[in-house]
């Protein structure tokens, strides 16, 4: 009768063990794998959101990242993170970044509207305007609106509000008027729908 009870405790270890394993295995492939909270919060620093309403109505939902050196190097260090770089790959990286941005003032902008033809930033003639206005007052038009396309799952990732299903990316460059930064930067969208104003603050 011991013998038994032995076996069948024995059992029931094994059976035990081998359901731990599989626990730990679930809890493996549920364990969040994207990016980390330390991005993620560095991101909502630099991101500013607004509804845009127009006689109550609900006009369009947008949001814009200002690349910032200081987001741009946790960017990098989240890609590389992810990514496994080398050292070597990383400041590869960096320094094709530093060129491509040296000059301009760069945002990642995303506008959901009801209507689908009012989500027109990249057209000649669209029905917005765009601008940015620096510290000291001086108005500067954008450089370059270009759609994001195709929006890949690194960009949804990276910059979760991003919905291709919803909205449309683009990316804003502008070139600075003056040589001296600013502490204060404010994108302005406008049309005959309703206006936004995102301040962003330099920390």
């Amino acid at each position: 009768m011991k013998r038994w009870t032995f076996l069948f405790l024995a059992a029931c270890c094994l059976i035990g063990t081998a359901g731990c394993g599989r626990l730990e295995n679930y809890l493996e492939i549920t364990r969040d794998k994207g990016v980390s909270g330390e991005y993620l919060a560095v991101l909502n620093g630099w991101t500013r959101s607004q509804v845009i309403y127009s006689q109550f109505e609900t006009q369009a939902h947008i949001s814009a990242t200002y690349q910032s050196p200081e987001f741009n190097l946790a960017y990098l260090d989240e890609y590389s993170r992810i990514y496994h770089l080398e050292e070597k790959e990383r400041k590869k990286k960096e320094d094709i970044k530093k060129g491509s941005t040296a000059d301009f003032i760069e945002f990642i902008f995303y506008a959901s509207t009801p209507e689908k033809a009012s989500n027109d930033f990249d057209r000649r003639g669209s029905l917005w305007t765009i601008f940015l206005v620096d510290g000291t007052g001086v108005r500067i038009a954008p450089w370059e609106v270009r759609r994001i396309d195709p929006v890949t799952p690194l960009i949804t990732k990276f910059y979760p509000y991003v919905n291709p299903y919803h909205g449309v990316a683009y990316r804003l460059r502008f070139r600075p008027v003056n040589k001296t930064e600013t502490d204060v930067l404010k994108l302005v969208i406008a049309s005959v729908l309703g206006k936004a104003e995102l301040k962003f603050e330099k920390r």
